[in-house]
């Protein structure tokens, strides 16, 4: 039983790791852009990317000028997208786990 629970984990982290690459990649190119069209630090620009793509929204940073603003919405959409999309995988791998314990 915990041998296959483990093993299920492993194979949870494998599925989700493309998603979670593309996610992170997403967020530091957003990051730097964010950076770069408002010049603010790069750490308050990837706070903000990461905080945005995960449909957070504390509101304590915002986008200033027109291009951050473009890059947030785009980063708003793929957020929810990506985000979406490893919650669905992380549901199925669980029922497939409870499944096979059963």
């Amino acid at each position: 039983m915990f041998g296959e629970f483990i093993a299920a984990h492993l194979g949870l982290l494998y599925e989700l790791s493309g998603v979670i690459l593309i996610l992170v990649a997403v967020i530091a190119v957003s990051g730097a852009l964010i950076s770069r069209f408002d010049r603010i630090p790069l750490e308050d620009a990837i706070y903000f990317a990461f905080i945005t793509a995960f449909t957070v929204g504390f509101g304590d940073v915002a986008p200033r000028s027109r291009g951050a603003r473009v890059v947030t919405v785009i980063l708003a959409l793929f957020g929810l997208i990506l985000v979406g999309i490893t919650v669905a995988v992380a549901v199925h791998a669980l029922g497939i786990v409870l499944a096979a314990s059963s």
